[in-house]
C-alpha cells in the first residue's frame, strides 16, 4: 500500500488564498454585472424624458407611495445616479482587474508549487 502524500502548509495557504481571491472576483463580477444594468435602466429612462414635454405629469416612487414631480427635477435626480453608477462601475473594473491579475498570479504560484511537489496543476484532472 502506498504512503499517502501530504499537501505541504504552504501549498494549502496559497489555494486557500487562490479560493478566496477567486470567490471575491465572482461577487465583484456579479455586483459589476448589476449596477450595469441599473445604469442602462436610468439612461433609458434619461432618453425617454427627452421625448417627454416639459408640462407632462410626472411621477416617482418614495417608498410605496407615487409623488408628482417636474421633469426638471426627474432628469436632475436621474443624472445624479447616474453618475455615482458609473463611479461605482469605474471602481469595480478596477477592483476587478486588480482581482484577475491576482487569481492568475495565485494559479501560477500553486501550478509551480503542485508541479515541485509532484502533484498535478490548479485545474487539472
Amino acid at each position: 500500500m502506498g504512503a499517502i502524500e501530504r499537501i505541504p502548509p504552504q501549498v494549502e495557504a496559497k489555494y486557500r488564498k487562490f479560493l478566496q481571491a477567486r470567490e471575491l472576483l465572482a461577487r465583484v463580477v456579479q455586483e459589476k454585472a448589476l449596477l450595469e444594468a441599473q445604469l442602462a435602466d436610468v439612461e433609458k429612462l434619461l432618453d425617454e424624458l427627452q421625448n417627454v414635454g416639459d408640462d407632462t405629469e410626472l411621477y416617482r416612487m418614495k417608498g410605496f407611495v407615487l409623488v408628482k414631480t417636474d421633469k426638471q427635477s426627474l432628469v436632475k435626480d436621474l443624472e445624479s445616479r447616474k453618475e455615482n453608477l458609473e463611479l461605482k462601475l469605474m471602481a469595480l473594473k478596477k477592483q476587478e482587474e486588480s482581482l484577475q491579475k491576482e487569481v492568475e498570479r495565485l494559479s501560477k504560484e500553486l501550478a509551480a508549487m503542485l508541479g515541485s511537489t509532484g502533484g498535478s496543476p490548479v485545474g487539472a484532472g
